[in-house]
């Protein structure tokens, strides 16, 4: 496990997706497999699950890689420094 901070790559959203689908619920054999700490694991199932209905219409939570991978985009595409001659005209 590196001590180095990195984002999580699709491949890895993938793994974590298909680990959950499995029945492998410990964020710490998620966390070993895929190679990152056991609170990241926890902080993006958390950001990628989205709720759904089963068919006796109750909700439940499930983890889909790419929604993560779409929020991740859309975070990070609004991270990035704005240019303030582009957004305000006054300046």
């Amino acid at each position: 496990m590196s001590k180095h901070y990195h984002q999580l790559t699709s491949v890895q959203r993938g793994q974590i997706q298909a680990m959950l689908d499995s029945g492998i619920t410990s964020r710490t054999v998620i966390a070993q497999e895929v190679g990152c700490h056991k609170s990241t694991i926890s902080r993006e199932i958390k950001r990628g699950s989205v709720l759904q209905r089963d068919s006796s219409y109750l909700l439940y939570e499930h983890y889909y890689a790419d929604t993560a991978q779409i929020y991740y985009e859309k975070r990070r595409k609004n991270c990035y420094q704005r240019n303030p001659l582009k957004h305000y005209a006054v300046f």
